[in-house]
């Protein structure tokens, strides 16, 4: 088994700062092979979002280094997402009592793979995404937006969506709200599909067909066609002035 990861990210043509932090890890233990891909999306309109996605992504990041080996001698799904679910609820209470004690507002989305082999588990919390792209492009990741929640509710239509100003409102993140619901599914990981997890200012100026043209595992198969590949949309993205951050993470295994 080969996994193969690749990463990019950009602060883009407007923000003075990228609050988008990112995670890549991939390590074979004596278990076999493992992962973690992350992107986490520091709140755009809240000052020091940076700090709110680097301390998420810190702190999933040591959880890999110092504690999933030892977790892999006895794994279980249900425990690991379980473990997930409860550090992504105890950021979320730190960094609002960081932001109540400094008087300052911020907040991140929160969105990853852990791979153990051939089996996968997703959590997300925000507007980022997870696509897996095989014979066509799937979003594996539901946005929590008022926009999402509309359509859902049948009050909006896709259209009517893509041009409301509430767009990018978030019905839940890390370090805003008490209570968070973390989306967290678990699944096989198909052998030789591309999976990308995405800020949203990486997908909001290109259509589901150019990712899927430029990124389909019939064409992008390495680390360094990954990478030329992610580097050239974000240029296309920069080009037709999209203002956020921008930042992807891309995941293949073959097994």
């Amino acid at each position: 088994m080969k996994y193969i990861v690749a990463a990019e990210t950009d602060i883009g043509i407007t923000k003075k700062v990228n609050q988008d932090s990112i995670c890549v890890k991939n390590a074979e233990t004596k278990h076999g092979k493992t992962a973690l891909v992350m992107v986490c999306d520091g709140m755009g309109g809240l000052s020091k979002g940076e700090l709110a996605s680097a301390e998420v992504v810190r702190s999933f990041s040591d959880w890999f280094d110092y504690e999933l080996a030892y977790e892999l001698e006895k794994w279980s799904w249900r425990d690991a997402g379980q473990s997930v679910l409860s550090r992504l609820r105890s950021l979320n209470s730190c960094i609002i009592d960081y932001g109540r004690r400094t008087g300052v507002k911020l907040g991140t989305t929160v969105t990853g793979i852990l791979a153990v082999n051939n089996q996968m588990m997703t959590f997300h919390v925000g507007d980022s995404r997870i696509y897996k792209l095989s014979y066509q492009i799937k979003q594996l990741t539901e946005d929590h937006t008022f926009v999402h929640r509309e359509i859902k509710n049948g009050n909006m239509t896709s259209e009517q969506a893509e041009k409301d100003p509430r767009r990018s409102a978030l019905t839940q993140c890390i370090g805003v709200t008490g209570e968070v619901t973390p989306e967290i599914r678990f699944g096989t990981i198909e052998s030789g599909a591309n999976y990308m997890v995405c800020s949203d200012g990486f997908r909001h100026v290109i259509t589901d067909k150019e990712i899927f043209d430029a990124l389909s595992p019939k064409r992008i198969t390495t680390k360094s066609s990954m990478q030329a590949k992610l580097r050239e949309l974000i240029e296309t993205i920069k080009s037709r002035k999209e203002p956020d951050n921008i930042s992807a993470v891309m995941f293949r295994a073959e097994y």
